[in-house]
Formats: structure tokens, C-alpha cells, sequence
């Protein structure tokens, strides 16, 4: 559906359409090789940040153009994930290994170890 059409005409189409009101969209390439721990949408909800396993990744997916922005490999699985700006830019990971890793649009930006193993990074949200 075209993004200039307004909600009014939108909701029109759906009533009228059969097809349209029974269709999927997929986003391309939203698989991992084993399993996804963490899925996160970005606070403007443009994008999707999914944190894999084996390999451990993170995947970034643009919903706009429904496929994947980028894919970071990491030193270990992904516990917890917190994205720490408006869209992908800034994220911070809770790895299995005690690590907290933040992440810039330009890769790893630093790597910090906690004396115990962590479960979760924000309690409330």
C-alpha cells in the first residue's frame, strides 16, 4: 500500500478488498540458522534488532523496505539486548559471558565485564 494514501483510504481498500485484507507481508532474509532470543523494535519502529545463536548475531532489519539492514557477529549468545537511541545506531548486548557490548553504527564501540552474570538490562520500559 502506497504511504500516501491516508488511513481513511486505507481502511476503505481493506473493507473492499478481499485479497488486501487477507494478505502477508514478509520480510526478507528474517531467519536464523538456530533459534532468536531477542527480538526488539526500535522506539521510532522502523526497525527490528533480533539476537541470535549459534553463530551468535544480531540482525538489523529496516521495516520500510522489509529486508536486512546489517548483521554483527559476536563473541557469545545474546542474554539481553537494549537499544539505546532512537533507531538502530546505539545498542548495548548482555552477553553469556558476562559482557556488556555497545554497539555504534560503526561496529563495537567498547566491551565491559561484569563481576556476575547478568539476566536482564532494563527492569521497566
Amino acid at each position: 500500500v502506497p504511504e500516501w494514501l491516508s488511513e481513511r483510504s486505507r481502511r476503505n481498500l481493506a473493507k473492499r478488498d478481499s485479497a488486501f485484507r487477507h494478505r502477508i507481508t514478509l520480510l526478507q532474509d528474517l531467519e536464523m540458522p538456530v533459534a532468536s532470543t531477542k527480538v526488539r523494535q526500535s522506539p521510532d519502529g522502523k526497525f527490528l534488532i533480533v539476537g541470535g545463536t549459534y553463530s551468535p548475531r544480531i540482525r538489523c532489519y529496516e521495516l520500510a523496505e522489509m529486508s536486512m539492514k546489517f548483521e554483527r557477529y559476536l563473541d557469545s549468545e545474546v542474554v539481553d539486548l537494549l537499544i539505546l537511541g532512537e533507531d538502530y545506531g546505539k545498542l548495548a548486548v548482555l552477553g553469556s559471558d558476562r559482557t556488556v557490548m555497545f554497539h555504534a553504527p560503526y561496529g563495537n564501540h567498547e566491551k565491559i565485564r561484569l563481576p556476575t552474570f547478568g539476566r536482564a538490562m532494563a527492569y521497566e520500559k
